[in-house]
């Protein structure tokens, strides 16, 4: 059988970018060759498109590559868009490639920037399945923190709806950046302000005393959907997750599976694809649960469409745990993305 064309997407203009590079790294060393032709497209910080052999190292390519100005010229079946937060997992590429009619890994365009806007994913998960547990939460539009006293009668507000601590997080960002913990209403006006470098539409979470709880979900949201067993952020006291932790310090550590009464794990298990598959999502997710130490709850923090596919990254290791090995995990994407791709082929469009 001939191998398929894969084209594998990296780096983006988002502050990821660093991320993106990583993830495609880990992906370009696992990708069966026997099964797949790889070629290459990374993307500046500024945009611009360049393209190498397979052999060169992905930041030379993006600063030295063959500069591409069509993408199809680069002929490929298949696309694995390896890049992480806006223009890349928020529905705009994916947007693109329905436009030009190729296949691609991962979500959809709806559910790619529903995903990503951790608001609107909050808000249709809170309306189409009220009885799955959320932490308290506010929207806060950027635009009302340009005055100072409005901005800390708001922090005022919501420090006493929330309660403190809390957390401050721009709507449409991933790997934790822009993302504060707040212990004071004083300081919370600042925080989103800081938040407001990264997006106009910002969302403050309540505080939980939790355990940071996630699961893989690879498949179409049907019966054949592998939902893995919850895995475990374990961090060291008095730390939480924020980039600095994931990706510069490496303090945190794996903890597969989840150490977990079995009731738990199954409720968790079942609600993670239940969020799957509200939000509409396709191919492959991590949701994201937040345990709290004292009530038990296990709130649906997020679900991140394209998650982390580095060497250390959760969602690869969670599937490894359930048998699926690295370089199977690719293959099962890229046949998933190929099948829907023919399905929606075959739709009539007039």
């Amino acid at each position: 059988m001939s191998r398929r064309r894969l084209l594998l997407m990296f780096g983006g203009v988002s502050s990821e970018h660093e991320i993106s590079l990583r993830s495609a790294a880990s992906i370009l060393a696992a990708v069966p060759r026997d099964r797949y032709d790889v070629r290459l497209l990374g993307i500046a910080r500024d945009g611009t498109w360049r393209t190498g052999p397979t052999t060169s190292a992905l930041a030379d390519i993006i600063a030295h590559g063959e500069l591409v100005g069509d993408l199809r010229a680069l002929d490929f079946d298949v696309v694995f868009p390896c890049l992480h937060g806006p223009h890349g997992e928020d529905g705009t590429m994916q947007g693109l490639l329905e436009v030009f009619g190729k296949a691609y890994v991962g979500s959809g365009v709806l559910a790619s920037a529903l995903c990503m806007d951790k608001v609107a994913q909050k808000q249709l998960v809170r309306a189409a399945a009220p009885d799955v547990p959320l932490v308290e939460f506010r929207s806060v539009d950027a635009r009302s923190l340009v005055d100072d006293i409005d901005a800390a009668e708001l922090a005022s507000e919501i420090a006493r709806e929330l309660g403190l601590p809390c957390f401050v997080k721009p709507a449409n960002l991933g790997s934790s950046v822009g993302v504060e913990k707040v212990s004071s209403a004083e300081t919370l006006a600042a925080a989103m302000r800081r938040a407001a470098r990264y997006d106009h539409r910002l969302i403050v979470e309540a505080g939980v005393d939790a355990r940071e709880i996630e699961v893989a979900v690879l498949g179409d949201g049907g019966p054949d959907t592998f939902v893995s067993s919850p895995g475990e952020i374990v961090l060291p006291a008095g730390v939480w997750y924020d980039y600095d932790t994931k990706y510069v310090k490496d303090v945190a550590t794996l903890s597969i599976p989840a150490a977990l009464p079995e009731a738990v794990a199954s409720e968790i298990r079942r609600t993670a694809l239940r969020a799957f598959a509200v939000t509409g999502c396709h191919g492959l997710a991590r949701v994201d649960f937040l345990l709290d130490r004292h009530s038990g709850t296990a709130y649906l923090n997020e679900l991140n469409t394209m998650p982390g596919f580095t060497s250390i990254s959760m969602f690869p290791k969670l599937c490894e745990h359930g048998a699926i090995a690295y370089p199977d995990l690719i293959d099962r994407l890229c046949e998933l993305a190929i099948a829907r791709h023919a399905a929606k082929a075959g739709l009539s469009v007039w």
